[in-house]
């Protein structure tokens, strides 16, 4: 007589995590690439301005980031901050519809760049803590089909533009993020039990003082740096290849969205499937993705090759971010991991992604071209070394 296995249980809360980060993920693929085009376009927002507001929120977050989470630890309810930045988002969205003065349309967009980025710690951390081994749906398969949202919003939004024009895309960013907000209020609730409350400045202080646990700092600043090595291709990229390979807009669009694509089947399909592998490998291997990446793109390869080299998005970016987001959880556990999540953003990556970016564009100036990618090498080299160090360590577990 055979047994069958009955399958795994669909657990509520997770699939309602997962709705609210597909719906997050729709709205920043919309925004990526699409908001600065309508802040140019409909709000009058010069280019030069437009680096100096990204840059500006860059640096906020570094602030903001920590003082969120220290407010976020003394919440009873862990849904509490998703609510808060959700709605802040959408208010300074309707405010920017509205608004005509330029100060307030340019203190409006820094809201939206601040709060829009810090939901992602959040969201991240209510997914890790919601899908359990056992249990439907998986990590993998909760974060795969956010990586796709991101596709379709950054996709869906160039055709609405080319129908609507650039008002879509404040429709599209609006609306979303409304879902994103009644998303998460419908999320279930996730209460926290605590015998003392620390006041807020403790906090605070204890969300700093994590950095100074060595495993850590080394997962922090070496996925950063990994991470980072990403921002030569984010910013200038679709241009290249329009320019060097002459291919059209829209076949670019195609192709940036076959790396996204890619890192979507890697989490939903292989990710459940390596729950057994460290966290430090995946970022190792992630770091060594992509110093092969970077150095093959600074060939100025044929569109054949970088239809291949596109799919090593599932290991230079997919491959470290699993590894990190694995990692924070192993080393924190459901109380600190949000905390620790905002600490990696504000102080990690925010930081090396202004690095990188920097020297990307100063590459750039100089009219190297694609050569320009051997520029993220070195970023990435020792972003890797770090993890290396983190890997030849004893793994880490969640403190007593």
């Amino acid at each position: 007589m055979s047994s069958r296995t009955n399958p795994p249980a669909l657990h509520q809360p997770a699939i309602k995590a997962m709705l609210a980060a597909c719906l997050f993920y729709a709205a920043f693929g919309g925004m990526i690439q699409w908001f600065p085009i309508w802040l140019i376009e409909e709000k009058g927002i010069t280019g030069e301005e437009l680096g100096l507001l990204i840059s500006l929120a860059g640096l906020a977050r570094i602030i903001v980031g920590p003082l969120t989470s220290a407010w976020a630890e003394g919440r009873a309810d862990r849904r509490a901050p998703i609510r808060l930045l959700a709605a802040i988002s959408l208010l300074a969205l309707g405010g920017l519809w509205f608004a005509e003065r330029y100060a307030i349309n340019f203190g409006l967009a820094l809201a939206i760049e601040i709060s829009f980025w810090a939901l992602i710690a959040f969201l991240e951390a209510a997914l890790l803590r919601l899908t359990r081994p056992g249990l439907r749906p998986s990590y993998g398969f909760a974060r795969g089909l956010a990586s796709l949202s991101f596709v379709v919003g950054n996709v869906m939004v160039g055709m609405l533009v080319d129908r609507g024009g650039n008002v879509t895309i404040w429709w599209w960013l609006f609306l979303v993020t409304l879902g994103l907000l009644a998303s998460a209020v419908m999320m279930a609730p996730e209460r926290v039990q605590r015998t003392s409350e620390p006041p807020f400045g403790r906090r605070l202080a204890d969300g700093f003082a994590m950095v100074k646990r060595p495993e850590f700092a080394l997962l922090m600043f070496g996925c950063g740096l990994i991470q980072s090595g990403h921002q030569f291709y984010y910013i200038f990229g679709t241009k290249l290849w329009i320019d060097e390979l002459a291919m059209s807009a829209t076949l670019a669009g195609w192709l940036f969205a076959l790396g996204a694509t890619v890192e979507a089947a890697f989490l939903m399909l292989l990710a459940p499937r390596i729950e057994h592998v460290r966290p430090a490998s995946l970022m190792l291997i992630g770091g060594l993705g992509a110093l092969l990446r970077w150095s093959l793109m600074a060939t100025a390869p044929s569109l054949t090759m970088i239809l291949l080299l596109q799919t090593l998005h599932a290991v230079s970016f997919a491959c470290t971010f699993l590894g990190a987001m694995r990692g924070i959880q192993q080393m924190w556990g459901d109380d600190r991991t949000p905390t620790a999540q905002m600490m990696f953003m504000a102080l990690a990556a925010a930081p090396a992604q202004a690095l990188a970016s920097w020297i990307a564009g100063r590459v750039f100036d100089t009219g190297s071209g694609s050569a320009g990618y051997i520029a993220m090498v070195p970023v990435v080299a020792v972003g890797t070394l770090l993890v290396f160090i983190l890997w030849r360590r004893k793994p880490v577990v969640v403190p007593a």
